[in-house]
């Protein structure tokens, strides 16, 4: 787990076993209405044969969301004519569609490629619509008439100068967030992509495109000669910093006055010439060291010609604790379904009479000989002598010895729950003492690199797939979902919701930027850019924004985290542990099974410390129902979150969404899960998702090819 996403621990659900279907009704909780003709497509945006898109550009196009929704329930998307349409859904549920201003055409010689339409709200008549081909609209509507209808005009359009520097052509970008200052300021949020030089016509070439985030500020309020095609005026860029890959999220945190954005790579201040290509050779070389390294395989040992300064820590098993070259701890861990292995090395000079270890059901003790000599990492653990375990274990079935030939202590504890998954070993009451995250330990590593080695394709007919490979851990093989009769493998699937590696989940860095300055002496607004020191693997986004959290991954949990209360210092976002809100117990492993997500969102609810604290002042009887009743870090209460998981759908078969409740108070063990059919068939395909608030009653709106669709009594 990051170092900024502790979990804690009285959120969890150590003991959690499975979801229940709970019954969701098509005829009941949806509502499906026809989009006016032609209707909405994810294909609009047309591929020349001059240009190639990279991986990550169309990884960005495959996940994008081409539905937008304000404060006020007012929905808009560009339709298959580039006619922005906008929604109200009424009282009755019934929505009312308005063909509000119409898109030119992209007609262009350049051989940029083209992005998609988008629309962001500024103000409550006011919208951001974005062109695709390097114009922005200001669109301004009126408030809905008696039968709900919209009308709309565009009043000003500007445009985003080219990155190449003989260019008079717009730059296409994309829409990503939106912050509004006041009716007549806003700040936007916009991406692009740099292709690599000036030929663009290669594959390899296409490789190499960066991207920008680029940072603008307007007055909604102001008009211009929109029709003027020879004298349109141009966006002001406040800052513009530069990244090798795109951001999945974008949002802007008034509390802490900056952008907080999730992004596979890092977004810095653009370099000069001569550093961009020394720091490219330098890359380069990287890449190729650690693709020979990558050719040994699982912990081989590495030729002296290839281990460099950069690298020598990242390659010492022994001197760090799961990958984590910063941090040393005092032991190491890893457990099955039936007990847990602890290792505490030592130094030579301490023998067998220097130890004294006891284990209780509940606690374990350990002293060391006052004249040991021993690291700091231990003395630091020896200084509080007993311990309350996680939970509880069985003394006389659990055993410790001392290996003199590898001087280091050795402890395996019996579970008393069986398949119960800890989270730590112990139940920390000083919340400065560091935990210490699970390990696999060398024995383990060098069973699983022996049957990795052995193993060179899948079992033909019958059989265990690897993943049930005797030496591979309980853990390890609980999340990995082969499904021998699928001739598919799951890790090689192109999915908006899976990364490159097939893991379920994003891998991004957080970032926090900020403006520093109001204005140097060249007009430009100073920037701040921060980021975090690891990548996270980021779950869930929320469904809007409601307040700002993410789900990430903790080994096959989803955990709910905010930056809220870092108010005292800002401009640690990147460094200060967020709060840990809630917990979706096993989502992480129960989205590995679908195949075909393409949006995750979320919707979190506040709940009462009587909510969530059931159990008011009745004295545990466990210790793990102890920690469960500890005071909640949320203050005042708590948040249950409930977890959307949208398939892609497509023209044959259907797209599902499935819902992920929270488990429900009092209850540690079991939480529901239902789907509904929301999209594929003649529906066509997903192509955004939002909410809407009607008559008090929260709604999940999803919007397809042919289709919007209205789904109720969900969240």
């Amino acid at each position: 787990m990051s170092y900024l996403f502790p979990p804690d621990k009285p959120l969890l659900y150590p003991q959690f076993e499975t979801y229940k279907l709970q019954s969701l009704d098509p005829d009941h909780d949806l509502l499906e209405y026809p989009l006016p003709e032609p209707g909405s497509t994810q294909s609009r945006v047309g591929y020349n044969t001059s240009s190639y898109l990279s991986f990550k550009e169309v990884r960005n196009r495959i996940g994008w969301d081409h539905l937008s929704v304000n404060a006020d329930g007012v929905g808009m998307y560009v339709d298959k004519e580039w006619v922005v349409v906008g929604f109200i859904i009424g009282d009755d549920l019934q929505p009312t569609f308005s063909k509000l201003a119409s898109l030119s055409l992209p007609i262009s010689s350049s051989e940029q490629q083209f992005e998609f339409p988008s629309v962001s709200p500024l103000t409550s008549t006011t919208w951001a619509v974005s062109s695709g081909s390097g114009s922005l609209y200001i669109l301004e509507t009126t408030s809905p008439d008696e039968t709900g209808s919209l009308r709309g005009k565009f009043t000003a359009k500007y445009d985003l100068p080219s990155s190449i520097s003989d260019s008079n052509e717009p730059s296409p970008f994309l829409l990503r967030a939106s912050h509004t200052i006041s009716n007549e300021q806003v700040s936007l949020l916009l991406t692009r992509s740099i292709k690599a030089n000036e030929d663009r016509r290669t594959i390899k070439s296409s490789q190499l495109t960066t991207f920008e985030v680029i940072e603008i500020t307007l007055d909604p309020s102001a008009h211009n000669a929109v029709d003027d095609q020879e004298e349109v005026e141009k966006l002001s860029v406040n800052w513009k910093l530069s990244g090798d890959d795109l951001p999945i999220h974008c949002h802007y945190s008034t509390e802490h006055s900056g952008w907080i954005i999730l992004s596979p790579e890092e977004y810095k201040v653009p370099s000069t010439e001569d550093s961009e290509k020394e720091e490219s050779k330098e890359d380069k070389e990287k890449w190729e060291r650690e693709a020979k390294i990558a050719k040994l395989g699982l912990g081989a040992s590495i030729p002296p010609s290839l281990v460099t300064p950069e690298n020598e820590e990242k390659m010492d098993f022994e001197d760090s604790a799961n990958g984590d070259e910063d941090k040393l701890y005092s032991y190491q861990w890893t457990q099955d379904s039936e007990g847990l292995n602890i290792i505490i090395p030592l130094l030579k000079s301490i023998t067998r009479q220097d130890i004294k270890l006891d284990l209780t059901s509940t606690t374990l003790s350990l002293s060391l000989s006052p004249s040991s000599d021993i690291s700091p990492q231990l003395d630091q653990f020896v200084k509080k002598q007993t311990r309350a375990l996680w939970t509880n274990i069985d003394p006389e079935l659990s055993t410790w010895s001392y290996d003199s030939s590898k001087f280091q202590i050795e402890i395996d504890l019996i579970k008393v729950d069986q398949n119960v998954r800890w989270p730590t070993v112990f139940s920390y009451d000083d919340e400065e003492e560091d935990e210490v995250p699970e390990t696999l330990s060398q024995a383990t590593l060098a069973a699983v690199r022996e049957s990795f080695n052995s193993i060179k394709t899948r079992p033909e007919g019958e059989g265990e797939p690897p993943s049930s490979h005797p030496a591979m851990p309980a853990l390890l093989r609980e999340e990995m979902d082969f499904d021998l009769d699928d001739d598919e493998d799951p890790l090689t699937e192109n999915q908006g919701s899976f990364d490159e590696t097939g893991k379920i989940g994003k891998e991004v860095f957080v970032g926090f930027i900020q403006n520093q300055t109001q204005n140097d002496h060249e007009g430009s607004i100073k920037v701040k850019s921060d980021w975090s020191k690891t990548t996270i693997s980021v779950l869930s986004t929320p469904l809007f924004n409601q307040g700002y959290g993410i789900i990430i991954k903790s080994a096959v949990d989803g955990l709910l985290f905010s930056p809220q209360g870092q108010l005292q210092a800002p401009e640690n976002i990147t460094k200060n542990p967020w709060k840990h809100l809630s917990t979706n117990p096993a989502l992480a492993f129960v989205l590995s099974s679908k195949r075909d997500l393409r949006l995750i969102k979320h919707f979190t609810t506040s709940v009462s410390p009587q909510e969530v604290h059931p159990h008011g002042d009745v004295e545990p009887t466990s210790p793990s129902l102890s920690k469960r009743l500890k005071p909640s870090s949320v203050s005042g209460g708590g948040s249950r979150t409930t977890v959307l998981a949208f398939d892609s759908g497509s023209s044959v078969g259907q797209g599902n969404l499935y819902v992920y409740y929270p488990p429900a108070v009092g209850d540690k063990n079991t939480a529901k899960q239902g789907v509904i059919p929301v999209s594929g068939g003649e529906k066509g395909a997903l192509l955004g998702v939002g909410h809407v608030k009607v008559r008090g009653k929260d709604l999940v709106i999803v919007l397809t090819e042919k289709s919007l669709l209205i789904v109720k009594n969900i969240i």
